[in-house]
């Protein structure tokens, strides 16, 4: 019975996360609404190599990202996105810890080029 209750368990969180995580074109739909911010959590020298337009950045990796995320409004949707999705994934659990309604880009800016997305420097 307990290796059913956490099977289930299990299944609800894959389930929870996967309704976190776009693809690129859904990524793409939900910036076109206009009511997220947008934000990049790779380096800024990662940023300044090519970025998604209208994004900002946070830094994941720096000792200020807790400050810069404090600065975003917690009523506005975030969409987080970094090189291959697993920064902008811790990025994500922390700030749903924190109240934040946010999803990511699975596979990151890899998978918005791969997938002929344009990119700003």
């Amino acid at each position: 019975m307990r290796t059913i209750a956490i099977l289930l368990s299990l299944a609800l969180a894959t389930a929870a996360f996967a309704q976190n995580e776009l693809t690129p074109a859904q990524f793409k739909e939900a910036i076109a609404k206009g009511d997220a911010v947008l934000v990049d959590v790779r380096t800024p020298t990662e940023y300044a190599s090519g970025h998604i337009d209208g994004s900002i950045n946070v830094d994941w990796t720096a000792k200020e990202y807790e400050a810069a995320f404090a600065q975003l409004d917690p009523k506005k949707p975030v969409l987080l996105y970094c090189h291959g999705g697993g920064r902008s994934e811790q990025a994500l659990e922390y700030l749903e810890s924190k109240g934040y309604k946010a999803r990511h880009l699975g596979g990151g800016i890899t998978a918005w080029k791969k997938a002929g997305l344009p990119t700003v420097k």
